[in-house]
């Protein structure tokens, strides 16, 4: 059954003016226009990052929510997955787009704005479809071109979600809990930001030969792609390329799918344009093979799983796929072991990837589907099905002598196959039988000791002679079983103790899908056998009295406790509360902005029965026009936020929506959009310092306020922060700098800006203390990560900070570790001594050790270290 998205009728909206960071000459898949014959220049449809506030792209979901909940599901836990597929993408620290969580919209009709974003709302769908995701094109919307090329610019990403929640519903995801809720999302809101599918089992892959999680929600593929339409213009820096042309007799091959794919390690792939021609970009550095293959009969737009095809001039769909072919790896064999290597550095672009490929009149197989099964009792996958649980796709334990794995085609009969190959070092003899229609597959196992995904290679003898079939990610190897929550147990401050086996350091707890904050990190049973597992202790997120939460543990190796507990999940109570209510908001009303800067202001909003985490807090006012830039938690029922109504936005009344944890407050016409006003100073958020144009503001620096009015002369503007008068050096229409006053506390403060005859509205102007120092990035071996030298997720790892304040040691919440803007958890802090560390006598050292709960496919991603808001230099590190 086909279990995807596919492409939607275009919403005539109108069309903006653009500038947008594209590479015009690779061939992804994006939805894509050819506006001129050979050479083929594809023409991507992305969103303007010039017209989105701050770069970034909010969503915001329907405020009906689902029809139906399965049984422990609600509307704030499908609301906490929709926000954290909204981070997965926002994550990509090659993309310059943001993607935010908007909050809840009145979707009775199309929402009132004239600024871009994403509406997330639920429908019935047809058999076998989990979502829908699409961008919008305005009909009348013209090309537009930018820095690096040409596009089409999108005026809204729409993503509808399944109607029903229930399991017992004929189709659908299930549960919003559940993880597949999740992959789901994350997949419809790629779509909705302008990729099409893709066939490496990544995120952008449809559902059946899908191998993303939590730990992995996306892989090389689909952050090369999402950089593609919107990464800087140097996002390539740190990868490589491979390019050629596939033919057929002599004519190029079009939509032709070719896929570099390392041994172990994820794969890259790219569409071929209409004459054949193709570059894969955003390759890790690394050691790859190269095949190409056709799509599978169910790419086709008719079937809802398939690609839009791309389009002519006028609008017309005039590049069709071209027919099957012949799966070969690079220069054209079926054998994998007279396949070429290609070695790829950082910066290099390879050439000469071509293929000379003989047509088919079908293809041996498609859409496979691995699985095998898990013994309830030992927590190991065995080969006798017996009493265990089935798992798809298929995982093994790496301290089995055979790696096995059960494949079926979801597309009809399964073939079998002549042979079978594992990808990647340390694989025997393999031994191959159909059994019931479906394939069974023993794979040696000599060496394969690293948890990892690894790659299936299928041969098959056809009428017209040999065929292969490549599924990447067919089998992901894992050192231990997965984790079983065995217990609850409420501690007197409230937090709640989550033990069992199979609980490791870089565990993570969620209740309803919803990530909760650590008390206390894990703590094992018994330290000389980490693999019985341990505790955690960990805070609910703020919940509606009397809600009953479903507990799941999600390690970094793609496991986690539903896969023993879907049939009778653990549960926690939440004690009877009264229901949160609004008790204040001010402003209640602030005027549309009349220039590029909007009017920005500082919003109080106070309220009753609330437990706000810092964190787990969404503040939005249903329309886009609107966009809350930060929330800051002052209290558990106090709030204080920076937002900006955006220049021409609408006129009229909204709502004002606060989420906190699985709790949504709804206040109708709460809030008000005035008339522009062009006498007052418009402030562009956010404030930077002067001379390194980083957000991060300390005492005694100088800073910059850019945006419109904001002084009627050079010596007319007075800024104050907290009432206090900060030196003003420089003044003008368009800028104003200033120094914060030396010795001015660390906190929130509040600024005001004069031009000379009138305030501005107050903001918010972080001053942060002294910014940690990342002097080195440690694996447990003692090895520094570099370039060369990369982390694996489930690492603990160690970062070597100076210029921290030693209270932190008995006060981890306030140290946040991230990777690509992804919080890891943060197990320990220690002091150590500075000779220990290789750093000068004087001045202390710390040490803080994190866990890595996240895969980023090779990337090198941006390291940070922050202290009560204070944030370090990035220092970036690979990741795996």
């Amino acid at each position: 059954m086909i279990r995807d998205t596919r492409r939607m009728l275009r919403l005539s909206v109108f069309g903006v003016l653009a500038l947008l960071l594209v590479t015009p000459s690779q061939a992804y898949y994006h939805y894509v226009h050819f506006l001129t014959g050979a050479p083929y220049t594809p023409v991507p449809e992305a969103f303007d990052l010039t017209a989105l506030p701050n770069r970034t792209i909010s969503f915001f979901v329907s405020d009906s929510g689902a029809a139906t909940y399965g049984p422990n599901d609600s509307f704030g836990s499908i609301l906490s997955q929709v926000k954290q597929a909204a981070a997965v993408w926002n994550s990509v620290a090659t993309s310059a787009l943001r993607v935010h969580f908007g909050g809840l919209e009145s979707y009775s009709a199309t929402p009132a704005s004239n600024t871009p974003a994403g509406d997330v709302v639920f429908q019935e769908l047809p058999p076998g479809l989990l979502g829908l995701g699409t961008p919008e094109v305005s009909v009348n919307a013209t090309v537009q071109t930018g820095p690096n090329g040409q596009f089409f610019p999108m005026t809204r990403g729409l993503v509808i979600l399944t109607n029903t929640t229930d399991p017992k519903a004929p189709y659908g995801p299930g549960p919003s809990y559940l993880e597949e809720f999740f992959t789901t999302a994350v997949h419809e809101f790629g779509h909705a930001l302008g990729l099409q599918h893709t066939w490496t089992a990544s995120a952008m892959s449809q559902d059946m030969i899908r191998n993303t999680s939590r730990a992995r929600p996306l892989d090389a593929d689909d952050i090369a792609s999402i950089s593609e339409l919107y990464g800087p213009a140097n996002w390539m820096a740190n990868f490589g390329s491979i390019s050629g042309q596939v033919t057929a007799g002599g004519q190029g091959v079009n939509l032709a799918s070719v896929v570099a794919i390392p041994p172990v390690g994820p794969a890259v792939s790219a569409l071929t344009n209409p004459d054949g021609t193709y570059t894969i970009n955003g390759l890790p550095p690394g050691q790859y093979l190269l095949y190409v293959h056709p799509l599978p009969p169910d790419a086709v737009p008719a079937n809802g799983s398939g690609l839009a095809a791309p389009v002519d001039v006028n609008g017309n769909a005039s590049f069709p796929r071209s027919g099957y072919f012949q799966t070969v790896f690079y220069p054209g064999t079926t054998n994998i072991q007279q396949a070429t290597t290609f070695t790829v550095a950082a910066g290099q672009a390879l050439t000469g990837g071509d293929f000379t490929i003989q047509p088919r009149a079908s293809v041996p197989i498609y859409d496979l589907v691995t699985y095998n099964y898990l013994d309830p009792v030992s927590r190991t996958y065995i080969f006798n099905p017996g009493r265990s649980i089935f798992l798809s796709p298929a995982y093994a334990g790496a301290s089995q002598q055979y790696l096995r794995l059960y494949a079926l085609a979801n597309s009809g009969p399964t073939p079998s196959p002549v042979s079978a190959a594992l990808l990647g070092p340390g694989i025997g003899r393999t031994y191959t039988q159909m059994f019931g229609g479906y394939i069974v597959a023993d794979f040696e196992n000599l060496a394969v000791t690293t948890a990892s995904p690894r790659h299936l290679v299928l041969t098959f003898n056809t009428p017209q002679g040999p065929d292969i079939y490549v599924l990447p990610d067919a089998i992901t190897v894992v050192q231990n079983g997965p984790p079983d929550v065995t217990s609850l147990t409420v501690n007197p401050d409230g937090s709640v103790a989550v033990a069992g086996p199979g609980l490791t350091t870089n565990s993570r707890v969620f209740f309803d899908g919803m990530q909760t904050t650590i008390v206390t990190p894990f703590t094992a049973f018994d330290p000389t056998n980490l693999a019985a597992g341990g505790a955690i202790s960990v805070m609910p997120p703020d919940g509606v009295g009397g809600q009953v939460s479903t507990v799941t543990v999600f390690n970094s190796d793609n496991q986690n406790s539903m896969f023993l507990q879907f049939a009778n999940p653990v549960t926690y109570s939440y004690p009877a509360a009264n229901a949160p209510q609004l008790t204040g908001l001010n402003p209640s009303a602030l005027p549309a902005g009349f220039s590029a800067a909007g009017t920005a202001s500082m919003v109080d909003i106070t309220t009753a029965n609330t437990n706000f985490i810092d964190g787990q807090v969404t503040v939005g006012f249903g329309t886009s026009d609107i966009s809350v830039r930060h929330v800051w938690v002052l209290s558990p029922t106090h709030l204080v936020a920076d937002v900006v109504v955006a220049n021409n936005a609408v006129v009229g009344s909204t709502s004002l929506y606060v989420i906190s944890g699985f709790q949504v407050i709804t206040q109708p016409a709460a809030f008000q959009i005035q008339p522009a006003n062009p006498n007052l100073p418009a402030i562009a958020l956010p404030i930077y310092n002067a001379l390194t144009y980083v957000t991060n503001l300390h005492a005694g620096e100088y800073a910059s306020i850019f945006g419109s009015n904001l002084s009627l002369t050079s010596t007319s503007a007075v800024v104050t922060l907290n009432g206090t008068s900060a030196p003003v050096t420089y003044a003008s229409g368009p800028q104003i700098n200033f120094i914060v006053p030396a010795g001015f506390p660390s906190g929130l403060a509040i600024l005001v800006l004069n031009n000379g005859a009138v305030n501005s509205f107050p903001v918010i102007m972080p001053v942060y203390g002294a910014p940690p120092v990342v002097n080195s990035v440690l694996n447990v071996a003692g090895v520094t990560l570099d370039s060369t030298h990369a982390a694996n997720p489930g690492d603990v790892l160690s970062v070597q900070v100076t210029n921290l304040d030693p209270g932190v040691l008995t006060a981890l919440n306030r140290v946040q570790v991230s990777l690509s803007g992804v919080l890891m958890s943060v197990l320990n802090i220690t002091q150590v001594s500075a000779a220990a560390a290789g750093q000068p006598a004087s001045g202390g050292v710390f040490q803080i050790q994190f866990a890595v709960t996240q895969s980023f496919a090779g990337s090198q991603v941006p390291l940070i270290v922050a202290v009560d808001g204070s944030a370090s230099a990035p220092l970036a590190i690979a990741v795996m």
